[in-house]
């Protein structure tokens, strides 16, 4: 057959689009095209505009805005063409070493190159997956010597170093406390580095969002220094530090009205009861606590979570309850021997790791008891008057049917997604396929179960067809001895089956046998995790 030749002449619809996009302001397309960028590729993203016609390759060359941006990725040359390009405006500095492409420039060669840029600089974000206290410090003496006093964002995220690294640093730590003089500053995240703050501590009057994590040298007194000195903060991020409480905790209540976001990174439970009781956020709208319980007797776990000193934070965390389209709940039991309870309410239909929740919690637990004390203190925290919240479960390698019982007399689990471990006796079942094949004198358990993901482990293969049983005694009538069953459970939607292709392609044709109506996608089918 020969080949098909592709007319490639401007139809008169093209053209009209053309057209329409041709004649929006100047001011409005350049916004666009700025939009457009990526800061690991500006060279091609510019370069890749100028080849769509004339008048384009002529606006971005003579738009200094679209050249404000200069980063590592590009080489010496093109960052040089930039500013000059630039004119006078102030620029974006960038240096983003992370999970994307490699910066084409090594750190210690890029500061040079743009120290001379500092009393220009808008933003200046530096994030390595090394620590850069050393490489950092020329960058910081000059923006002491010559403040920046056009900048709104600094962002410095480096690897951190064990702690003992710290101490035996021969350079003292970097003093946090002179970045009051940026008049500026809007946003500042300090990550993975050694910082110091004196009196009379950080003066953060304008800054919106602040982001303080797994930094040293600074106690929990100069932190709520800090938040008492910014009160209009919008975002909050503290975490990782070795903050100790201050042997009095009868402090004044930090009122930040303003505050929409805040993050709890990895502190101990205590230490993060600590903050929520002083600090009062009643618009908070976004919270995220993550902590680990393992040093914690099991019968104490419900009353460290929150205390009566948070009770301010009682309203504001069952608003977030009932916020989020998504409401999933991970439990999985890790190689360590250690449990991880991961709440997420989010909007975002999850086909990966959630990066922004209205509401998280990530526990490290020692026992299924410290799950179930969880499990309680949320079911305490619920509306009781109201609806039942709808979640999709997740466990994996945790198999305790009281758990899942206990969760789905809180909330409805409409989705369940269950890895199967590999048992002693391959001819004992299930417990987690038990309970859901067989009714109690109370009803079937999960009624409102509309998808199903089922994995197992290699060597669990006699759990397919408990699991296939399972299918049979709760969605056909035909099933026998079931004695009383109560209210049937609602038809389920899909069966998802995520075990290797021979396995799967047999258990999918014994679904769909089972259930011709239900929705069987194959594994290949990337739709995210349900």
């Amino acid at each position: 057959m020969a080949p098909q030749l592709i007319n490639r002449t401007p139809t008169a619809q093209s053209m009209e689009r053309m057209t329409s996009i041709q004649d929006l302001p100047i001011e409005l397309l350049v916004y666009i095209f700025r939009l457009s960028f990526d800061i690991t590729s500006l060279q091609r993203d510019r370069c890749r505009l100028g080849l769509v016609c004339h008048s384009w390759r002529d606006l971005v060359q003579k738009s200094p805005s679209l050249w404000t941006e200069i980063s590592a990725h590009d080489n010496i040359h093109y960052i040089e063409t930039s500013l000059t390009r630039s004119k006078d405006l102030p620029i974006d500095i960038y240096y983003l070493l992370s999970d994307g492409p490699v910066p084409r420039i090594r750190l210690i060669s890029y500061i040079e190159q743009v120290t001379p840029l500092l009393s220009r600089s808008r933003s200046i974000s530096v994030i390595t997956l090394s620590s850069i206290n050393n490489l950092l410090k020329r960058l910081l003496v000059e923006l002491q010597s010559n403040p920046a006093l056009l900048l709104e964002s600094l962002i410095l995220k480096g690897w951190p170093m064990p702690r003992w690294s710290f101490a035996a640093e021969a350079d003292p730590p970097w003093q946090l406390s002179e970045i009051s003089a940026f008049p500026k500053l809007r946003r500042l995240e300090i990550e993975g580095i050694c910082c110091k703050l004196s009196p009379p501590g950080l003066q953060l009057h304008n800054v919106l969002s602040l982001n303080l994590v797994d930094i040293v040298n600074v106690s929990a007194e100069q932190l709520l220094d800090v938040l008492q000195n910014s009160p209009y903060l919008e975002t909050l991020g503290l975490g990782q530090s070795p903050v100790a409480c201050p042997a009095h905790t009868a402090l004044s209540p930090i009122h930040l009205p303003h505050l929409t976001t805040l993050r709890l990174v990895l502190m101990p439970i205590h230490v993060s009861n600590f903050f929520l009781s002083t600090i009062h956020a009643p618009n908070c709208s976004e919270l995220d606590i993550s902590s680990d319980f393992r040093g914690l007797p099991d019968d104490v776990v419900n009353g460290s979570l929150f205390t009566s000193s948070t009770n301010h934070f009682t309203p504001v965390l069952r608003t977030l309850l009932t916020r989020g389209r998504y409401k999933d709940i991970d439990i999985t039991s890790t190689s360590a021997g250690n449990i991880r309870f991961l709440l997420q309410f989010h909007d975002s239909d999850r086909k990966g790791p959630v990066s922004l929740a209205v509401l998280q919690l990530d526990f490290t637990l020692n026992s299924a008891r410290q799950i179930e004390e969880t499990v309680r203190w949320l079911g305490n925290c619920l509306q009781r008057d109201g609806p039942k919240i709808s979640i999709r479960l997740r466990m994996k390698r945790f198999e305790d049917v009281h758990i899942m019982d206990l969760l789905d007399s809180y909330t409805t689990i409409t989705h369940l997604g269950f890895r199967a471990a590999s048992l002693p006796d391959p001819t004992i079942s299930n417990s987690i396929l038990l309970r859901m094949a067989h009714p109690t004198q109370l009803g079937w358990p999960l009624t409102n179960l509309e998808v199903f993901v089922y994995a197992a482990a290699e060597d669990a293969e006699s759990q397919d067809e408990a699991m296939l049983d399972m299918l049979r005694r709760r969605y056909t009538s035909s099933s026998e001895g079931l004695g009383n069953e109560g209210i049937r459970p609602r038809p389920i939607k899909r069966v998802r089956v995520c075990l290797d292709d021979s396995r799967s392609d047999y258990i999918i044709g014994e679904v769909q046998k089972i259930l011709p109506e239900v929705e069987t996608p194959w594994p290949e089918d990337h739709r995210g995790i349900w």
